[in-house]
This record gives C-alpha cells, structure tokens and sequence, in this order.
C-alpha cells in the first residue's frame, strides 16, 4: 500500500469548483508514479530497462468528485501480476477517510526497444513486494462494447499537450476528450459527476493523428463514447454509467 496527501488546487477545478476529469485521473497516475520512483523503478531506470508501463483497462467508481481547496488522500496497491499483466488497485480518501473514489486498472509490460508487450521480470516484480488487493473490487468485462447506433462528432487532431513521456496520448486525455464530447452532445447539461467509468485502450494515438469521436446509448443506460481513428480503429472506448 501507498499514499499520498493532496489538496485540490485551482487549476485543477472547472466551473462548478470541482476537479476535472484530467486532474481526477491524473492524480491516481501521479501516486502509482510516485510509488514506483520511491521503490527504484524510476522513469530513468525503466528507460535503462528498454521498459514501460502502458495502461489497458480503468475502472472506476467515483462517489462524487472532490472540490477546490479539499484536503484528499491518494492511494494505490498492485495486487496480481500475470504474465505481461499486472493488477494494481487505486483509492481517494477525504479528511475523515471516506472511500470517494475506488478504482482497478490492468496494466502491461512493453518493451520499448521490440515494441512489444513483454513478460514482466524479476526485477520489476521483486521491487513490489507483498501484494494484497486492498479493495477487492468485483472483476468485470474488460471489453467496452460499442453500441450499434453511434453518432459523428467532430474530429480533434491530437496536439502536443496530449501526449506524455511515452509520446502517446495520455490516458487521462482520453478520458477528458470523451467527457468534453458528453458535455458537448447535452449543451454543457451533463458532464461526469459520480458512477462508474469504465475504459478500454485498444491502440495508442500519437502525435499529429485525426481522434474521431462517436457516441451512443450502452445497454446498461450509459452513454459510451467510442475515440476512433481516420481508418475506423479503436483509440479507447469509454462507457459513462
């Protein structure tokens, strides 16, 4: 287990005084960067490694989101790794120690020099430790289905403050593009609040690249929001719910 202590900044709000999606997302990518860096697996050393964390799945369970000036605790856990594959949990606390936000997240091993997925070794393994999977959320479908009637939104071209260390699009970017499309479709009446965000990542977007978001109802009564490329591939889909 490891935490950190944050207060929510200005910057990191919108207009109802409430962090963003970005921040919200950012703020979970920050502390398990941060719990790598403290046990050796540095930005640095991964890159002597030809190594990289590339995320696959997030699902999150938001409670509500924190606001300006609010004091919060963020938390992480790896709890499985399989193969090319590990598991790790994720957590926000307010002052009193209430979960507002749980998630879980898969996320795979690649090899920068083969570019390609690869076995997760002993070194990366044993700096982890123990395991424990602090939240024992319910293990659901990793696939985000597209419904079968989506509508067009206009396309977005993938700019510099997208993309991040790996020079890919960020996952929380993703996330952000699909909530300013909800936003979008409702005239700025709905944007995500509280309930669950699941995210799938099919193919890494880079640079310079055509992102086409399309939209429709999920079976549950969600809204997924499908970011595709100029060819029709996947980007990420993500469902609202």
């Amino acid at each position: 287990m490891y935490e950190i202590k944050e207060r929510v900044r200005y910057s990191e709000v919108g207009g109802s005084q409430h962090i963003t999606i970005t921040a919200l997302v950012n703020y979970l990518q920050d502390c398990s960067t941060f719990h790598s860096a403290d046990i050796g697996l540095t930005l640095d050393r991964l890159n002597e490694l030809h190594k990289a964390w590339l995320l696959s799945y997030w699902d999150i369970y938001v409670e509500r989101m924190p606001k300006l000036y609010e004091t919060i605790t963020v938390g992480t856990s790896p709890h499985a790794f399989r193969g090319v594959l590990g598991h790790r949990n994720f957590w926000i606390k307010d002052a009193t120690g209430k979960y507002i936000l749980k998630a879980n997240s898969i996320w795979f091993c690649y090899d920068t020099e083969r570019l390609r997925p690869v076995k997760i070794d002993d070194e990366m393994l044993s700096s982890f430790g123990a395991l424990e999977d602090v939240l024992k959320l319910p293990a659901g479908d990793r696939k985000v289905q597209e419904p079968e009637e989506m509508i067009e939104t206009p396309a977005i071209k993938i700019e510099p403050h997208h993309i991040d260390t790996n020079h890919h699009v960020n996952n929380a970017q993703y996330l952000q593009i699909a909530d300013d499309v909800l936003s979008a479709v409702t005239e700025g009446k709905e944007s995500f609040t509280s309930g669950r965000i699941r995210a799938e990542y099919r193919k890494a977007a880079v640079l310079g690249d055509i992102m086409i978001p399309m939209y429709g109802k999920s079976p549950d009564g969600g809204i997924v929001v499908s970011l595709r490329s100029e060819t029709g591939d996947v980007f990420c889909n993500i469902e609202f719910l």
